[in-house]
């Protein structure tokens, strides 16, 4: 009986050793390139504690900044995002970075959401805490190798290899997701139209967050040298539309308005323009956008050309009147 427990036990860690689904060890392994996003922010805290690579700028964001590939920026930056990511986790991950994990962070990129400004908050968002406090201990990467769960997700890693689903994370930390091809234009849009009720009661019927300015304020201060790079996360025609079906265009000002105060400057793409209204070309639903699409954004950005319609429009403290003024001739508000 002892040796069948022990030949199970080394099997088990066996595997989750060599798919390490966890993301907590070195090595490369043939299943490397379809990993499931299981549990994102213990898998990248994992990543940059553990594994070799230095990293002098990290990405944070929601699940839309999740699919900004990390190495359009430049090959020493790490997207930290996050399904759900709210504000006030990004201080306590940039802690980790920089503390626990001493990466040589100088700069910050940050995707904001407007979801973000509201109080709504994910079961997820409030795990933090619990998730960080863990990682430096001793035994904490071994004890996974005899984790059920790390084995549950190295089989669907596994898996993943052979079915080769249209989304995943592959070995260089980018999530990828593709449109099913034979989606028609026609199908997409309903397909879209028709999650939007659940999403704006799910996201949008919260009221503003009294601590959101205060929140990214402390951010600031507490890391005066570091640069901070901020943009507002664009989505699709009909989610704008939606927003602002739900009497939500004066918190969303406000919202572009503390942001500006704070960070001084935003690259803002949230709001009705050519690319938000050919979600088709650009969108994976409505508020997704496509790995292409972030593309275009990082290299507007960084002040390239890109594939995509122009959409940036930079709003800093000094043009901050002016660029709501014409954003609400833009988004059709009298």
């Amino acid at each position: 009986i002892l040796a069948t427990i022990s030949l199970t036990l080394i099997a088990i860690m066996s595997v989750n050793y060599y798919v390490d689904s966890y993301w907590s060890f070195n090595h490369s392994h043939i299943f490397e390139e379809y990993q499931r996003g299981n549990r994102e922010r213990q898998q990248k805290s994992n990543a940059l504690f553990f594994r070799d690579q230095q990293y002098n700028t990290v990405i944070f964001g929601s699940s839309r900044t999740a699919y900004m590939n990390q190495n359009t920026w430049d090959d020493t930056t790490f997207n930290y995002a996050a399904s759900d990511m709210q504000p006030s986790e990004y201080k306590p991950y940039l802690d980790f970075a920089l503390n626990e994990a001493k990466q040589p962070i100088k700069r910050v990129i940050i995707g904001l959401d407007f979801f973000g400004a509201l109080e709504y908050a994910s079961p997820v968002s409030s795990q933090s805490d619990s998730i960080l406090s863990i990682i430096s201990s001793p035994l904490y990467r071994y004890k996974l190798l005899l984790s059920r769960d790390a084995l549950d997700y190295s089989i669907k890693n596994i898996k993943y290899y052979f079915t080769q689903p249209t989304q995943k994370y592959n070995s260089e930390n980018s999530k990828i997701s593709q449109r099913n091809i034979n989606v028609t234009e026609e199908e997409y849009l309903q397909s879209i139209q028709g999650g939007l009720e659940g999403y704006v009661r799910d996201r949008y019927s919260y009221p503003y967050d009294m601590t959101y300015k205060e929140t990214i304020q402390n951010l600031i201060n507490s890391y005066p040298d570091i640069e901070f790079i901020v943009f507002t996360t664009p989505v699709s025609k009909a989610h704008f539309n939606a927003i602002q079906s739900s009497n939500l265009y004066t918190l969303y000002e406000r919202w572009i308005e503390e942001s500006v105060e704070v960070f001084e400057k935003v690259h803002h793409f949230m709001y009705l323009n050519e690319l938000t209204s050919s979600p088709y070309l650009y969108f994976l639903d409505s508020n997704h956008g496509f790995n292409s699409t972030y593309d275009c954004l990082t290299l507007e950005i960084l002040g390239k050309d890109s594939s995509c319609p122009k959409s940036n429009m930079t709003i800093t403290k000094e043009n901050v009147d002016e660029m709501l003024k014409a954003l609400r001739t833009l988004n059709g508000i009298n």
